[in-house]
């Protein structure tokens, strides 16, 4: 009896780390791609931003994952993020998965707080714009410049990260 259980812990061991090994391999290989983002709205609540999101799985593995949750930071700090679904999506192997709309939210105080930010670099901006400095022109406008996005596949929760503005 003890030698079955034990046989059967061990299968199930080697199932779970065969999973995880495969959950690795996709999220390693996967790429992601905004398609399509838009202004959706502009409310008294704010601003609603939407997107899809394709995942081009470059592995042989395959991997069911909840749909994603869009973090939105700006110089590291959180601005906003999409809400939780409860909602399977299959990421096929070798093969680019769409992934449903994604709305994204900002209030106006996030708004206001970006905007000031902008305003504040102003004679920055100009000062770069008379040197004819192109780059330090970007990055004084706070054009992003990364857009980072991540397949995180943990647990069974996934997120996809990091859009960035600079």
């Amino acid at each position: 009896m003890n030698k079955v259980v034990g046989v059967a812990l061990a299968g199930v061991a080697l199932y779970g780390l065969v999973r995880l090994l495969k959950m690795q391999t996709v999220s390693d290989l996967a790429s992601l791609t905004l398609v399509n983002p838009r202004v959706h709205n502009i409310t008294l609540a704010g601003m609603s931003l939407r997107t899809e999101v394709a995942v081009n799985n470059a592995s042989r593995d395959s991997v069911k994952v909840t749909k994603p949750v869009v973090v939105l930071t700006s110089n590291g700090r959180f601005l906003t993020q999409s809400v939780a679904e409860n909602k399977i999506i299959e990421i096929r192997p070798l093969t680019i998965t769409n992934i449903d709309t994604i709305e994204i939210v900002l209030n106006w105080s996030i708004l206001g707080s970006l905007v000031t930010n902008l305003i504040k670099k102003i004679p920055l901006v100009i000062a770069s714009f008379k040197q004819g400095n192109n780059k330090n022109l970007i990055s004084q406008l706070g054009i992003p410049t990364k857009n980072e996005q991540h397949l995180n596949l943990r647990n069974g929760i996934n997120t996809v990260n990091g859009l960035e503005i600079e």
